[in-house]
């Protein structure tokens, strides 16, 4: 009888661990560039967050900020609430003030957004962090979209974003540091918002995808941060949307 208990004990933790395994392969490697139009330093990054985002398992976004729009030239897509999640990031990373170019990755490192080593190393590390993983899955109907949560034991909320991002952008830069360049962006978040908080229970959330249309966005992106909006990432999912509702 002990010998039957203890095949049980092994088939439970390898059935365990594979389930584990099988988590971490889905988990997307959520990567967050803040950038500006305004700042000649950023051009590398964005490029550098376009090669990631062709890479398989990496969820890339590009917020940008407004803090540079006193050199001439008003970033096209920049909102302050990109700026203060930024500071936010550096608060918890104990660092003072803000940059650009900047990546954060799956919530939990940061680095230059334009230095290649310090982006695969950080890229590196984020992987290989064994952490409680979700795995949301988002499903389109018509003009709603479908966010699952599986039931999951978590030690505290969750915080859920939603960032409804264009996938593709040129933008003729007139003045500032990069006047006179046509700079090209990707997974540029054109929308950000807060979900209900989660507790770990089954879940199943409707999303009207009328905001995010109508703010120019073709994907939405669903970030799960352990605590609050700016925490570590859990889970994340993105889904294409169906842009000739907007029309």
């Amino acid at each position: 009888m002990g010998m039957m208990k203890n095949v049980l004990s092994i088939v439970a933790s390898l059935f365990l661990t594979t389930a584990v395994v099988a988590q971490e392969a889905d988990r997307p490697t959520v990567v967050e560039l803040f950038t500006s139009q305004g700042c000649s330093s950023c051009p590398p990054a964005d490029a550098a967050l376009k090669a990631l985002r062709d890479r398989p398992g990496m969820l890339t976004l590009s917020w940008p900020v407004d803090y540079w729009d006193r050199l001439g030239w008003e970033d096209t897509f920049a909102h302050p609430h990109n700026a203060m999640r930024q500071a936010a990031y550096n608060k918890r990373f104990g660092r003072g003030g803000v940059f650009t170019p900047q990546m954060v990755f799956d919530g939990r490192y940061q680095s230059v957004g334009s230095n290649q080593s310090a982006i695969r190393e950080s890229v590196s590390d984020a992987k290989a962090d064994t952490r409680l993983t979700v795995v949301p899955t988002l499903e389109l109907n018509g003009n709603r979209i479908r966010l699952d949560l599986p039931a999951t034991d978590v030690p505290e909320t969750v915080a859920l974003v939603t960032a409804w991002y264009l996938g593709d952008a040129t933008v003729e830069i007139g003045e500032g540091e990069n006047q006179g360049r046509t700079l090209h962006y990707t997974n540029v978040v054109r929308l950000a918002d807060m979900l209900p908080d989660w507790d770990g229970s089954a879940t199943s959330i409707e999303i009207d995808l009328t905001p995010g249309l109508e703010a120019g966005a073709d994907h939405l992106a669903i970030l799960m941060h352990e605590g609050y909006y700016h925490g570590p990432i859990i889970g994340a999912a993105s889904i294409a949307l169906d842009t000739t509702l907007s029309r």
